[in-house]
């Protein structure tokens, strides 16, 4: 089990460039070999490079379990080729036609479930097959990018400090997850799945956290 805190161009914006499940990692091809050096060696997952329409934002683009992934329509075919010579068939790759594409903003899932925002009802069922989960339109804290503001595992789930006890709870059955509470990220940062890269073994935090909020996530997410 390994946790890390890094940079990445020159933020701590880890989750908006990489994304990562507990088969795989994928990470902008711009990154340096250092860093990459750096990031394979706190996951034992393979991490592949990668970009969506030739940019960086894979975090941003993609939300993905041990089943799927899911990737927007402006991803280049030969892009998506890639990235199935990467995942050989061990996992689903949908594509999906929607206007709000940013959809590691928009889902948040592990391998037992899935909320989606309500701008993505219309493709509830095929989010489903995509990712082999029961998912459910769900927004919370406020805001309709359930995705942004929570960061989970298979262990837990840490959310924005906006979230109530109710949707807490709720959250907490949709996912089946053993512990879940608010966070922050970053020195205050609520967008929690910006700020890291977690599986269920190993994680990459933003360099900015602070020592509370790693002890808080940490715990939650069972790292």
């Amino acid at each position: 089990m390994t946790i890390l805190k890094s940079q990445i161009f020159g933020g701590s914006l880890i989750g908006v460039y990489l994304a990562a499940n507990n088969s795989y990692v994928l990470y902008p091809r711009l990154m340096l070999k250092p860093l990459i050096k750096r990031f394979k060696s706190a996951f034992d997952e393979p991490l592949y490079p990668i970009t969506i329409n030739n940019s960086n934002l894979i975090g941003i683009y993609t939300a993905s379990n041990k089943y799927g992934i899911i990737v927007p329509n402006l991803m280049r075919d030969d892009e998506i080729d890639v990235l199935r010579s990467y995942l050989n068939g061990s996992a689903e790759i949908g594509v999906l036609n929607s206007i709000d594409n940013a959809f590691g903003n928009l889902i948040v899932c592990n391998d037992k479930g899935a909320i989606i925002s309500s701008l993505l009802k219309e493709n509830q069922k095929e989010i489903e097959d995509i990712l082999n989960v029961e998912v459910e339109v769900y927004e919370f804290a406020n805001s309709y990018l359930p995705g942004s503001i929570s960061l989970a595992n298979n262990h837990g789930c840490v959310v924005h400090p906006l979230t109530n006890d109710k949707e807490i709870e709720h959250i907490k059955s949709i996912l089946k997850v053993d512990e879940i509470d608010v966070s922050t990220i970053n020195r205050g940062i609520p967008y929690l799945s910006a700020g890291a890269i977690v599986n269920d073994n190993n994680g990459i935090f933003g360099e900015a956290s602070t020592g509370p909020e790693m002890m808080r996530l940490t715990y939650v997410l069972n790292l």
